[in-house]
């Protein structure tokens, strides 16, 4: 005898089923891996804080990890950038430690010159090696270069 709810409500072999074979559902998965990444990150950070001392690899002025001097806070900054090289984000060797205003200026690109940043470091792939930091106008015309 037909149903009235026969092709409205879809027969149990239809019903989506959770995949149990998988483990752990997506969303405990998901949280999982952002924990990860963010214990990663932080690990990161502390090793190029450490391999740095604490210093800035452009000035060599000792660098605090809070405060509002953009010349006494410390970031570090990715030399390759993480969309770049997505496989490097937590290599230590790609990071290096700056003050708040030359990862700033390493960042920006000289107005007139985009092929050039403000600050251009150039060095062996090992960041913890010596790197020459080379500083720009915004024409891109070298002002400055500095080993350290």
């Amino acid at each position: 005898m037909a149903s009235i709810l026969d092709g409205i409500v879809p027969d149990a072999e239809d019903c989506p089923r959770p995949n149990l074979q998988k483990g752990q559902p997506a969303v405990l998965e998901r949280e999982d891996k952002r924990k990860a990444k963010k214990m990663n990150a932080a690990d990161f950070r502390k090793a190029v804080w450490i391999r740095d001392e604490a210093r800035s690899r452009v000035s060599g002025k000792p660098l605090s990890k809070s405060g509002t001097d953009p010349h006494r806070v410390g970031e570090v900054h990715h030399v390759i950038a993480r969309s770049l090289a997505p496989d490097r984000i937590y290599e230590v060797g790609n990071g290096i430690l700056l003050s708040r205003f030359e990862h700033a200026l390493a960042e920006a690109n000289c107005t007139n010159d985009p092929a050039h940043r403000l600050l251009d470091i150039e060095g062996p792939d090992d960041r913890g090696k010596k790197q020459t930091f080379i500083f720009r106008d915004k024409n891109g015309k070298e002002l400055k270069r500095r080993i350290g």
